[in-house]
């Protein structure tokens, strides 16, 4: 084990703390993310090295036991990269290793980073959160509702926690208990030119639910909200507007498109189980252009835990150096607070609020683990056509969790990320449920 952790990445690749930490300005937030040195990797190894080892433990077995070819997982505490380990292979047939560098495909984290541009759009009064999709969009572009033959509004909060009644892929054979993975729509390869023309493969459907009512999960949803966003951008084009902010504000240099024609540098392959035995195969090819905003990024760990980063020190309203954050308090604590009926369980404090799952001053346990330690959290899982991904964020103590996967349907990864989460608190001598 000791060879083992030594090779995949004991030694943290931190940097300062200034790293995930974002400037008022955005142009100089994505400057001085560039000039940031690495810190010396022996502070933080010796402090961390039971947390590290444990969790290295613990995700090997996993990835075995998921038969995972390749991962990798970085872990934040208070602003610094403590732990960044790469294991496996990034292309099985030609047998390339993963590194902290891969480049993979994270699913529906790719909300979470959609959100935070809405909320950047809301702030600068681009767009209204509490206004009719139909105050954007005509009807010839999105169809008016209606829910027990009456005309409805749906809102784009509502949109934004999946509670606008949009439907999601749809099911095998009507099976309501039938797996997204399963669904032809889930495996789109054609290519659209933007979101409102994605528009097209749901405008017509029906509602599943009367708006604001019921929490119904719907990559589609952020399809629609993407199209809105979309009609308030001067280029007309969503997906080149939100690679523009993802570089230029974010300063997220490698995150993508998904786009198959294009060269990504350390992009993985993909994979997927064809059988209970686990044999190993690749996926099909996908265009992801339908839901650039819902699923259709690609991303390293680093960038994941400088995003996380950038919406903790937000929520915090200024970083441990006393700058502000890139978005507000306000709105990250409007992000991260739970809607009206998006609880998936009775409890309130539990819920979906704008582009994140989020546990909020809750004393229930978690969906993810049978331990309740952390008040609040605010997280994202990942499930892609080859690939499976988690981010974390526990504001009370700072940490930040970014794990990627090139195996879909990966089982558990939120649970296991959850679980690194509960381990680095727990050796770090955090204060178990602390109010700060």
């Amino acid at each position: 084990m000791n060879r083992a952790i030594k090779a995949l990445g004991l030694i943290s690749v931190g940097s300062l703390m200034t790293i995930g930490i974002v400037q008022q300005s955005p142009k100089r937030w994505a400057e001085e993310l560039k000039s940031i040195k690495n810190s010396n990797p022996k502070k933080s190894d010796d402090k961390y090295r039971q947390a590290i080892t444990e969790s290295c433990k613990k995700l090997l077995q996993w990835k075995t036991i998921q038969m995972i070819p390749g991962l990798i997982v970085g872990v934040s505490i208070r602003g610094q990269n403590v732990w960044l380990m790469a294991e496996g292979l990034a292309d099985v047939e030609n047998d390339v290793p993963c590194n902290e560098k891969t480049v993979m495909r994270i699913g529906s984290i790719s909300k979470s980073i959609t959100a935070s541009l809405l909320a950047k759009m809301v702030e600068e009064k681009k767009i209204d959160l509490d206004k009719s999709v139909y105050e954007y969009l005509d009807e010839n572009q999105f169809p008016r509702k209606k829910w027990d033959d009456k005309p409805v509004d749906i809102t784009l909060r509502q949109l934004s926690a999946h509670l606008g009644g949009i439907r999601h892929y749809k099911k095998v054979k009507n099976d309501e208990n039938g797996d997204e993975f399963e669904s032809s729509e889930y495996y789109f390869n054609h290519h659209y030119p933007s979101a409102i023309n994605s528009l097209e493969i749901f405008k017509d459907d029906p509602l599943v639910a009367e708006p604001g009512t019921k929490f119904v999960y719907t990559t589609f949803g952020y399809t629609l909200l993407s199209a809105i966003m979309e009609s308030q951008m001067k280029t007309k084009n969503f997906g080149k507007e939100l690679i523009k902010y993802i570089r230029e504000d974010l300063g997220l240099n490698s995150t993508h498109l998904d786009e198959n024609d294009k060269i990504i540098l350390n992009r993985s392959r993909f994979y997927r189980s064809s059988n209970k035995k686990g044999e190993l195969i690749n996926v099909p090819a996908v265009d992801n252009s339908y839901k650039w905003a819902g699923g259709g990024l690609l991303s390293n760990v680093p960038d994941l835990l400088k995003f996380g980063n950038m919406m903790l020190y937000s929520f915090k309203g200024q970083d441990g150096r006393g700058r502000l954050g890139y978005l507000s308090s306000k709105i990250v604590d409007e992000m991260w607070t739970p809607m009206p009926n998006s609880s998936v369980v009775k409890d309130k404090t539990n819920g979906y609020g704008i582009g994140f799952f989020v546990n909020r001053n809750s004393k229930s346990l978690t969906a993810f683990t049978s331990e309740q330690i952390f008040e609040n959290l605010a997280s994202h899982s990942g499930g892609s056509v080859g690939a499976s991904s988690m981010l974390l964020i526990e504001p009370n103590n700072e940490i930040v969790i970014a794990l990627i996967v090139n195996k879909q349907e990966a089982k558990g990864i939120s649970r296991i990320a959850t679980e690194i989460a509960q381990i680095f608190a727990k050796n770090s001598n955090f204060v178990k449920d602390s109010s700060s």
